[in-house]
């Protein structure tokens, strides 16, 4: 159990198709360790995803939450496309953050879109995933999910993950991001990488250490699992937070 010096106020921001339930078992180690936590749902998912949802509305949602809450001296984490959240939230929240943490972000530079940071023959797929659905949206197939997300998990893991999903607003992750005051802004960074993301291709455009050379020179903590480490290991993912997220 941390003590009052060691206790750590995580702000965790989900990536894409997810909400913030999706943290829910790493909350529970990190509760449990006597650590507190804050999981906001970004605007767009569920019912409302097929609301003209932009990428200032996600940022507001962290922004509006860590005050909301009257939180300070936080760690503020953002998992794949929520590291673009995050990074634009800190502009907003630069005195209330102890350290930023990103567990396999999403990181294109200033100026550009999310969907930049992917490979392009994804970008591409998922334009055309967005245009062929009724309301711009985007979701991942079981295949792609279960081999190329989650395969680190059983199939029963994996399965109750993807039934938690829901279609991802396509107009934020095309959205060019001004990060120019970001970017004057000096705060301590961790970036852990789950060994076994393989989401992008190992290589040119996997997730390390291609993102982390965006964030670097910052403290890395590397741990086992897949990009959906917060399902198929959130034990192991509860202790690289606490790693990360101190002094």
């Amino acid at each position: 159990m941390a003590s009052d010096n060691d206790k750590i106020t995580f702000v965790l921001v989900h990536g894409s198709w997810h909400d913030g339930s999706s943290w829910r078992f790493v909350e529970q180690h990190l509760h449990a360790a006597g650590h507190a936590t804050l999981a906001p749902t970004l605007p767009g998912r569920g019912d409302s995803a097929s609301v003209a949802i932009t990428f200032q509305d996600c940022v507001d949602c962290v922004v509006d939450a860590v005050k909301a809450a009257g939180l300070s001296d936080i760690v503020l984490v953002g998992h794949s496309a929520g590291g673009s959240v995050v990074r634009k939230a800190a502009e907003m929240l630069a005195d209330r953050i102890r350290r930023l943490v990103y567990i396999s972000p999403l990181l294109a530079g200033n100026g550009k879109p999310v969907l930049a940071a992917v490979p392009p023959d994804y970008g591409a797929l998922f334009k055309q995933m967005a245009e062929a659905s009724p309301d711009n949206t985007v979701f991942p197939p079981w295949p792609v999910w279960r081999d190329g997300f989650i395969g680190d998990a059983d199939e029963a893991t994996a399965k109750a993950a993807f039934d938690e999903l829901c279609p991802e607003p396509f107009g934020p992750i095309v959205e060019p991001i001004d990060l120019t005051s970001f970017e004057t802004l000096q705060i301590p960074t961790s970036y852990i990488n789950p060994t076994e993301d393989v989401v992008f291709p190992i290589g040119e455009w996997g997730f390390f250490p291609r993102m982390y050379h965006k964030v670097a020179p910052c403290r890395l903590v590397q741990i086992p699992g897949s990009h959906e480490v917060m399902y198929s290991n959130p034990e192991a993912l509860a202790g690289a937070l606490v790693v990360a997220g101190r002094d």
